[in-house]
């Protein structure tokens, strides 16, 4: 009998034991699931955050970006009526150049058709042309020139008419012998030669006879 309640009271703290044992177990799963929630509700929230600073980071660089541009296209802007200013001025430089070339044009013009005694206006504005020769001789205001193609050229001069020597000097006319090589600058005035100027470019030689 009483080794029947020795296994009797055995039992019994054997199954106490492994009630405690359970309740162990039990409340370590109930932790476990409560730590697996707070993970997991941290996470959600961590993410959530992420995505905040996410979507304010991008929203940030946007509004970088958009006042990049405006800044470039400000810029751009300035420099385009940078350049239209300064092609408007050239605009107005060179028509003012113009202007002035053609009244100076003009006014030279002017002093050739006043200062040509007996010439026309328009004959006054022609070009001159320029020969070479010699002094075949010489009569009253009219020099008989031969050129270098042998050409026999009757130059008239008048009181308008520059008469130097080879330095740009002032000579006479009468210092312009037959033999003389000369150069002469004329226009035409009807069928007569008359000449803007007569420079003296070598030393007086004789005629060959």
């Amino acid at each position: 009998m009483r080794k029947l309640m020795i296994a009797v009271t055995a039992v019994a703290g054997l199954t106490m034991v492994t009630g405690c044992k359970k309740d162990d177990v039990q409340e370590q799963r109930e932790d476990v699931a409560e730590a697996r929630q707070e993970a997991a509700q941290e996470t959600a929230e961590a993410r959530q955050d992420e995505s905040k600073e996410l979507a304010s980071a991008q929203q940030n660089a946007n509004e970088d970006v958009a006042e990049a541009r405006q800044d470039a296209n400000e810029k751009i802007a300035s420099a385009n009526e940078d350049v239209r200013d300064e092609e408007k001025d050239l605009a107005e430089a060179q028509a003012n150049r113009n202007e002035d070339l053609a009244e100076d044009r003009a006014n030279r013009n002017e002093d050739l058709a006043a200062g040509g005694s007996g010439m026309a206006g328009t004959t006054a504005a022609a070009a001159a042309t320029t020969v070479n020769g010699r002094v075949l001789s010489k009569s009253g205001d009219t020099l008989t020139l031969v050129d270098t193609s042998n050409k026999e050229l009757k130059i008239k001069t008048n009181d308008k008419t520059a008469v130097m020597d080879n330095s740009s000097k002032a000579v006479k006319l009468d210092d312009i012998k037959e033999g003389s090589q000369v150069r002469a600058s004329y226009v035409m005035d009807g069928k007569d030669m008359v000449a803007r100027d007569v420079t003296l470019v070598a030393p007086i030689k004789k005629m060959d006879k």
